[in-house]
């Protein structure tokens, strides 16, 4: 004989376990989810010649979170306090903003700097307004703006979008960037001129490099005639061409931390070399120095991550370019080389000027490495 059971005991058990549920999930759930919310940035980007200025709002509270700019920082209720700790941390800041609003120039990276900070209330919302300065060595092209200030891993926005006004290449506009709309194209430009703009940056890349200039004088001091010159410069352009074109289009990556300090390791073993008078296996050495010197050359280039041909091309103009520099260098010291050679005092010249240049690049090898 069976025997009847009520429903409701069962009913108000089920529906107290559903309220325990609910309570729980919006107990752990939602606090956790609260610090997020939507947030809007404006930005006014003009063109001034070859320079770009960027001017930035983005509202407070997020920014010094997001920089980590401390808890004072985030705390601060006052224009003052706040105007404080954007000074102070402006180190952060610039390294923060420059590394998530990349502006191109012909496929080219511009240079950014943050010029100034200040806060302005809008709508009673603190804002941050940064002023950066990009230095793009060109008037006119094709600008491509990629923006991603407050992505995903900053964790302090559900969505941000950034109401953007710019005057660049003679176009007048406005557009919004947002988590779906992160690059911005503006204006046109051809591949000729992106490609002599590259050879102009490769050929003031190495005479405005004091390590990869003193590797070059380093290896004209060893060598004995014009051929012999030749031969290690050939190695040198070959082997810094490989690690160059494959280092920029993303193929391999070393850390300028491992980089610099060999780079400058090279200088000293190559004018030690020539002071021992052991240069009879010049050519392997010059070729390994060589990688590392293309992997130099590229560290100080930073260019767009859509592969094509016309990346291709200029990519090959800024190698030209530093062998355009390099041939410059060359014909100016070579033959001051060769007359000094002709002259009573030449040995102890040479030696002496050996001999700096070795320990030069061993003061460098010991500063970027030892005491980074």
């Amino acid at each position: 004989m069976s025997i009847p059971v009520s429903p409701l005991p069962l009913l108000r058990q089920s529906a107290g376990l559903l309220l325990l549920i609910v309570a729980f999930l919006g107990a752990g759930v939602l606090p956790a989810s609260a610090h997020v919310r939507d947030s809007t940035g404006y930005s006014r980007i003009t063109a001034d010649g070859p320079s770009v200025s960027y001017d930035l709002s983005l509202e407070f509270g997020m920014l010094a979170r997001a920089v980590d700019l401390g808890p004072d920082a985030v705390s601060a209720s006052d224009a003052p306090r706040q105007k404080a700790a954007l000074a102070a941390g402006s180190g952060n800041l610039q390294a923060y903003l420059t590394n998530r609003i990349t502006l191109f120039l012909d496929g080219a990276a511009c240079q950014g700097e943050l010029a100034g900070t200040d806060i302005k209330s809008r709508d009673g919302v603190p804002y941050a307004e940064l002023k950066l300065e990009y230095s793009c060595g060109a008037t006119a092209g094709s600008y491509l703006l990629k923006y991603g200030v407050f992505r995903e891993t900053d964790a302090v926005a559900d969505d941000h979008s950034n109401i953007v006004d710019y005057r660049l290449g003679g176009v007048e506009g406005q557009a919004v960037l947002d988590g779906s709309n992160a690059e911005l194209a503006i204006g046109e430009g051809s591949a000729a001129a992106a490609a002599a703009r590259f050879g102009t940056m490769g050929v003031e890349h190495i005479l405005s490099g004091l390590d990869h200039v003193l590797f070059v004088v380093a290896l004209a001091l060893g060598a004995a005639n014009v051929r012999s010159l030749l031969g290690v410069v050939s190695m040198f352009t070959l082997a810094h061409s490989i690690t160059l074109i494959s280092a920029l289009l993303g193929w391999i990556r070393v850390p300028a931390e491992v980089v610099e300090p060999l780079i400058a390791l090279s200088i000293a073993f190559v004018a030690a070399e020539n002071l021992l008078g052991a240069t009879r296996r010049r050519l392997p050495a010059v070729f390994v120095f060589g990688l590392l010197h293309g992997l130099g050359f590229a560290g100080s280039l930073r260019v767009t991550d859509e592969f094509s041909w016309s990346l291709v091309t200029s990519l090959i103009s800024f190698n030209i370019g530093i062998e355009a520099g390099q041939a410059l260098l060359l014909l100016v010291a070579f033959p001051l080389i060769l007359l000094v050679r002709r002259a009573r005092w030449s040995a102890p010249a040479l030696r002496g000027a050996t001999a700096t240049v070795a320990a030069v690049g061993l003061f460098w090898f010991i500063e970027r490495f030892l005491l980074a």
